[in-house]
């Protein structure tokens, strides 16, 4: 029955969380009633072929999630579903990271609260807005569109079950060779960090007599290999316990604060680069130092956005291992001696 357990998935996709187990049970309860009195009828299992013509019959997953839908008056239930996950993936894709670029502009860029004195800083959320309605209303209209049109949807009517995404299962274990790998990579990059002291001239090239480092940056040079040292530990450990698969993802998150820390203490020490000892720079070089701080306080305020996302994501996934843990606990299902172990 494997691809009835997809076509549920997809339908699940498409439904309300809070109504998801409900409707997936009762709809799973149905078809498989069906699929049991149509081999009664033939007097035998249903073959790949006839399955498939089955979920047809039952309706495309986007088409039957829309029916457990509340009607909208604008959009139609077979459509709603997909313009809802439209909306959420334009506003966590592209407007919250605008807004945590922001953010992390006014706290850590004095150059910016300099050039938005006043409520001038909250100038820029007059785009925001615009552009946010623009986007939104760009949206709706276009499902507005196919609604009217959407008897001329083929691909509602015209899918193919065999098509659907696998059935989505929790991984048991961290794979052995992920932690290899990743361990080794990590090797690799606290190596390449600490030969930074002797070798790390060649990164600067012409401009190393001109330019060195804010001396105030030296006291974050060892503690940036913390978070790398946190995975090292996790990766080690799932090397010999690969069952432990929340330990990754709590280490990760881990993780992701402590390089969080870190990247907002770094960014608050301005400039980063200072002109070197003796050295006399003319009107050239020290438009180049300007614009190198400026690409540099740009490049750890990206940093610090992506490690928020990453955070968030991992924290997510932590939560989610810890409540399957407890979730297992519950159903009274004893742990395996190797997963206490």
């Amino acid at each position: 029955m494997e691809l009835l357990d997809r076509y549920l998935q997809a339908v699940r996709f498409w439904l309300l969380r809070a109504q998801q187990n409900d409707i997936i049970a009762e709809l799973g309860d149905d078809l498989r009633s069906q699929i049991e009195d149509r081999e009664s009828s033939l007097g035998r299992p249903l073959n790949e072929d006839e399955l498939v013509a089955l979920l047809q019959q039952a309706g495309h997953p986007m088409r039957v999630a829309g029916r457990y839908v509340p009607q909208q008056s604008l959009i139609g239930p077979t459509l709603f579903p997909l313009y809802k996950f439209v909306l959420k993936a334009v506003a966590f894709g592209y407007l919250a990271p605008w807004i945590l670029v922001w953010i992390g502009m006014m706290v850590f860029m004095p150059s910016y609260r300099a050039s938005h004195p006043g409520l001038a800083l909250l100038g820029p959320w007059t785009h925001f807005w615009s552009l946010a309605f623009m986007l939104f209303g760009a949206i709706t209209i276009v499902f507005a569109v196919l609604e009217k049109f959407q008897a001329r949807i083929t691909w509602l009517n015209t899918w193919d079950p065999r098509k659907l995404p696998r059935v989505a299962r929790p991984k048991d274990q961290v794979s052995r060779v992920e932690s290899i790998f990743g361990l080794a990579f990590s090797i690799l990059f606290i190596v390449w960090w600490l030969s930074l002291s002797r070798y790390g001239q060649v990164i600067f090239g012409p401009i190393a007599g001109f330019f060195s480092l804010n001396p105030a940056l030296r006291v974050w040079y060892l503690p940036v290999l913390v978070p790398t040292s946190i995975v090292m530990l996790q990766q080690c450990v799932n090397l010999l316990r690969p069952q432990w698969t929340w330990l990754r993802a709590a280490a990760l998150s881990l993780s992701d604060c402590v390089a969080l820390f870190i990247f907002v203490s770094v960014a608050k020490i301005h400039p980063y680069l200072i002109p070197a000892e003796n050295a006399n720079l003319d009107a050239q070089h020290t438009k180049a130092l300007v614009i190198l701080n400026q690409v540099l306080s740009w490049t750890i305020l990206c940093i610090i956005a992506g490690i928020c996302i990453a955070v968030i994501v991992h924290a997510y996934q932590t939560v989610r291992e810890v409540r399957r843990m407890a979730g297992g606990s519950r159903n009274g299902a004893a742990l395996p001696a190797s997963q206490a172990l």
